[in-house]
């Protein structure tokens, strides 16, 4: 397998839940360390990531490269590098570019239209979402509602089962998790999917109990290689889909005309 440069660290996220536990080892330290590592003997990083040489040769087999210095020269070119930089605002304004450009490698507009049929075909939508991704999905809900859609979003286990139970073939989920792994996301998608309704998944992760659940996948960057730098909105590759989904929605007159109306509305409000 081919891997282009600059999409080596997006290869290790979406192949992440595949790895073996000590692979996960080594994935976490390369997607925490990039910039560390372009110099590195293999020696060090199996001492580094608490692993093996013939692991840490196996992971990158896995990964599609051929060798451990074929990986490092992708990883020198990755676009997670971080440029030097002792301005504050600039530091962030490179990672969030980061963020973006490797979300848009993961992303096609074909992909974000075919989101949007979805969206337009259903007869209700319901979003869920738990945590910083329950946020996201009242964003989404509150966008779609203003665009004239029949819309709710839950963030609760209890209510999203009660939801998912009442779901039909003419019904569509959006799930927002961007592990994969949230249970009680999980456990409302199969009751939803068991009623026939369609679901949508954004997350950062093939591979993974929700992705195996949906029948259309939205992959979106994760900040993960960033942690280090302190506290990162997670949900910000997320809300980039989101903006997405909205440009094209709104280029329909009656999506744009019903935002307007609950403009209107909301301005009279303030009078």
């Amino acid at each position: 397998m081919e891997l282009r440069m600059a999409s080596i660290i997006n290869h290790i996220q979406l192949s992440y839940h595949t790895l073996s536990s000590t692979e996960k080892r080594i994935a976490d330290y390369v997607t925490m360390h990039t910039e560390e590592l372009a110099n590195i003997h293999i020696r060090d990083l199996a001492e580094k990531s608490n692993t093996s040489i013939a692991t840490i040769t196996r992971f990158c087999k896995k990964l599609g490269v051929k060798s451990f210095v074929d990986f490092k020269i992708l990883l020198r070119d990755e676009l997670v590098k971080n440029d030097a930089s002792d301005h504050l605002i600039a530091e962030m304004a490179h990672m969030y570019k980061v963020i973006i450009n490797g979300s848009n490698s993961l992303l096609s507009e074909a992909q974000i239209h075919q989101a949007c049929a979805l969206i337009e075909n259903a007869e209700r939508i319901e979003i869920y979402g738990i945590g910083s991704s329950a946020l996201s999905g009242q964003e989404l809900k509150f966008r779609l509602m203003r665009m004239g859609f029949r819309v709710d979003a839950h963030a609760d286990s209890h209510t999203m089962l009660m939801n998912a139970s009442l779901l039909g073939p003419a019904d569509l989920v959006i799930a927002i998790s961007n592990s994969g792994h949230t249970q009680d996301i999980i456990d409302a998608a199969a009751l939803a999917k068991e009623n026939k309704a369609k679901i949508m998944l954004l997350t950062n992760h093939e591979s993974t109990p929700l992705s195996k659940l949906a029948d259309f996948l939205l992959l979106s960057y994760s900040p993960k290689p960033f942690y280090s730098k302190g506290f990162l909105n997670a949900q910000l590759s997320i809300l980039h889909i989101l903006d997405l989904i909205s440009m094209v929605l709104l280029k329909k007159k009656e999506r744009e005309a019903s935002r307007i109306k609950t403009l209107d509305a909301l301005n009279q409000l303030k009078k």
